[in-house]
């Protein structure tokens, strides 16, 4: 673990990477390819105008929520039109709207505070020059699987960003770069700017695994000087029934004063069976901790705008890291199991066993068992049915942190129509 942290400390990038990496250049960049004029293209005498939509009701349970069994019903609403204006041009819109059932003041209420634009962006299609395609505007973004910025589907809110997006495919590789504005410190609602810059490359292999390289620059907005970097490689090996993947990643930067140190290794190996409709697959994730605050170092490991959701525990007691464990980091080790019999059907069974990285002050680093089941079912084309269980047994540390004493539960059913 030590060799760990000097490798994370030891660890920095050549200046010029770090200035290459400012927000601003990687901006200026973006917009300037954005004005490049468009190549000659065959006229289009009527735009293609794609209609889509969602409403997906969930019914969800969660125990204990002060002391006792609560539920509620919420719903997602969703509508968007795709408009393709000529070829490689296009706009893209989605409306949502988002309740609870019997949240409004009466039946009369009117407000619709929940109704947003999700989404809305223009993209451009194969850029003069320089090939692939570019996007601007509020969008979904995920980059690799997801670690550390995602499109999670869970969450009825989802996650979208303003910012601006270039996509390019080289042969069998593909690079990808993205710049996204999340706070604006012109505005009376945030005090100080923040933003987030990403490079993503993806390398195929064919004997030796694929490689993926992943660069982040994330600005907090907590203050005009914190700034973090997330910097390392994915690879993938798929050999006869046997799939691979491994991830190192790296942090630092400047974050209230102190130098941020941190690190995440995950590993997980699968087992396909019964001709593709079943996997066994062992997974572990270490997540470094901080376990002394005040030693002018920040080694807890950050995961950003990561899907939490699938990676740390279908109960979501560890949604924000390493906010969620007293910032002590994070160790889970797991047993996923999934299962198709057929195209309609699936059935998912994990099993996660989580502990803190460090121990800090806790009588231990025990946090909490956990088991996850869910089945979905394809009710029609269109329609699809989920029913999950989550049941967790909260260990010492846990109860010490204040997340939970004794077992939590959660269980859901939900419907989702899309056209």
């Amino acid at each position: 673990m030590t060799s760990f942290r000097h490798a994370a400390a030891w660890f920095r990038p050549p200046l010029i990477l770090v200035r290459w990496f400012r927000p601003s250049l990687s901006l200026v960049w973006l917009v300037l390819v954005s004005l490049m004029p468009p190549p000659p293209i065959a006229g289009q005498s009527q735009p293609v105008l794609t209609w889509g939509g969602e409403v997906r009701p969930r019914l969800y349970g969660r125990e204990p929520v002060l002391g006792q069994w609560d539920h509620w019903i919420s719903m997602r609403t969703r509508l968007s039109l795709d408009a393709r204006l000529q070829e490689g041009l296009g706009l893209f819109f989605q409306v949502q709207d988002l309740r609870f059932w019997g949240e409004e003041v009466s039946s009369r209420d009117r407000a619709a505070d929940a109704v947003d634009f999700h989404q809305a962006y223009l993209e451009v299609d194969s850029l003069p020059g320089i090939g692939g395609s570019f996007r601007a505007g509020r969008q979904e973004v995920a980059l690799g699987e997801g670690r550390f910025i995602a499109a999670p589907d869970w969450g009825q809110a989802g996650q979208s960003f303003d910012g601006v997006r270039w996509d390019r495919p080289m042969g069998g590789a593909r690079v990808e770069l993205v710049y996204l504005r999340l706070r604006e410190g012109s505005t009376p609602i945030h005090a100080y700017s923040a933003d987030f810059t990403a490079v993503w490359l993806t390398v195929p292999g064919e004997n030796l695994g694929s490689l993926e390289l992943l660069a982040v620059h994330n600005r907090s907005g907590a203050s005009e000087e914190a700034h973090r970097t997330t910097l390392g490689p994915t690879w993938k090996k798929r050999s006869g029934n046997l799939s691979f993947r491994v991830q190192g990643m790296w942090q630092f930067g400047e974050e209230t004063g102190q130098n941020v140190s941190a690190y995440m290794l995950a590993a997980r190996g699968s087992i396909h069976l019964l001709e593709e409709k079943g996997t066994l697959t062992l997974w572990y994730d270490h997540l470094s901790g901080d376990s002394d605050a005040a030693d002018g170092k920040a080694d807890a490991f950050s995961t950003l705008f990561g899907g939490r959701h699938r990676y740390y525990g279908r109960a979501d007691y560890f949604l924000s890291i390493p906010v969620d464990t007293g910032g002590l980091g994070l160790i889970d080790r797991a047993l996923k199991l999934e299962y198709h019999p057929t195209t309609l059907l699936s059935v998912n069974l994990d099993l996660h066993s989580f502990r803190t990285e460090e121990k800090g002050e806790l009588s231990n680093q025990e946090l909490a068992e956990e088991v996850d089941l869910w089945v979905r079912y394809r009710f029609r084309e269109a329609l699809d049915l989920e029913v999950g269980y989550a049941l967790t047994w909260a260990g010492t540390a846990m109860e010490e942190l204040g997340r939970l004493e004794g077992t939590g539960n959660v269980a859901y059913l939900m419907t989702s129509l899309r056209f």
